[in-house]
């Protein structure tokens, strides 16, 4: 992983995490050492790979939603604003 100062860190949401560029995207955000906040409605593929940036040192959780429906959508961003009281990036990867 690499070293970044905590000042740095950025919380980043990636919605449609489960597929396409998003695990990829992820793995690289999470090792640069972010936190990524990863969203999709495939549940077990999320928990996959926030056990997998876990185990590489990164820092992750998941949310399940689907990106089509905007209130949860919504839902998401809350989750996230709640748990870390900021959001720096949203990556809508659909």
């Amino acid at each position: 992983m690499t070293a970044i100062t905590q000042a740095h860190r950025k919380v980043i949401l990636i919605a449609g995490a489960s597929r396409g560029c998003g695990p990829a995207t992820a793995r690289k955000l999470a090792d640069e050492g972010h936190h990524v906040v990863l969203g999709a409605r495939r549940s077990n593929k999320l928990q996959a790979l926030v056990t997998e940036i876990r185990a590489a040192g990164g820092s992750a959780e998941w949310y399940a939603m689907d990106v089509s429906h905007p209130e949860e959508m919504r839902e998401f961003l809350a989750f996230a604003e709640d748990v870390h009281k900021r959001v720096d990036i949203l990556i809508n990867n659909v």
